[in-house]
């Protein structure tokens, strides 16, 4: 019974990764609670670069993004640099009737998310569940996070490490890898009865 505690508590570290690596407002295609996702984003920065050719929002400087969540504590992302990717607009062009005004849109107001990416001491926090590492990366048509460069995940004090961690959210799966002398670390401690 013992190692199927620490099995599932292992997944329950590993799930808090792809609950709270990117904010729930940011996951497009995951179903989430509607009041969930009408929570507004703040998102604080020393700069913010919108770059409506190619489609990219850049927040630079000591980023923090924050959601409040129903019943939890909050969500807050650290890190020094966040760059949001935006995909081409795939939905149908504008009825001919349509103002040809409204075919332009700027990146407040549009398209779906490509990918994230926040470099730099990343932090990710909710209450004592901490993430960090260097890059995290979400890739929106897989649903899938990347989290790179010293990676280690607590859940309480239970922790998880390795070279890199990957999450598929859809999949609930996850794989922690490592190479060479830094092999994947897993720190689970037992509750007390």
């Amino acid at each position: 019974m013992g190692g199927l505690y620490k099995a599932v508590l292992l997944l329950g570290i590993i799930g808090f990764i792809s609950t709270v690596l990117f904010l729930p407002g940011l996951v497009i295609g995951k179903e989430k609670d509607p009041s969930e996702s009408s929570r507004p984003i703040v998102t604080t920065a020393d700069t913010l670069e919108l770059d409506n050719k190619n489609k990219i929002a850049t927040f630079s400087g000591n980023v923090v993004a924050k959601q409040e969540q129903q019943g939890k504590d909050p969500l807050i992302i650290y890190c020094h640099t966040m760059v949001i990717y935006y995909a081409e607009e795939t939905a149908k062009k504008p009825a001919p009737s349509q103002s040809k005004g409204t075919e332009k849109k700027n990146l407040t107001q549009q398209n779906r998310i490509d990918k994230i990416v926040a470099t730099g001491q990343v932090k990710i926090v909710q209450g004592k569940d901490v993430a960090t590492g260097e890059t995290a990366t979400f890739y929106n048509a897989d649903q899938k996070i990347v989290l790179s460069g010293n990676p280690k995940v607590w859940q309480g004090k239970n922790l998880i490490k390795g070279e890199e961690i990957t999450v598929w959210i859809k999949e609930n799966r996850s794989l922690v890898t490592s190479k060479g002398s830094n092999r994947v670390q897993a720190v689970i401690y037992q509750e007390e009865k």
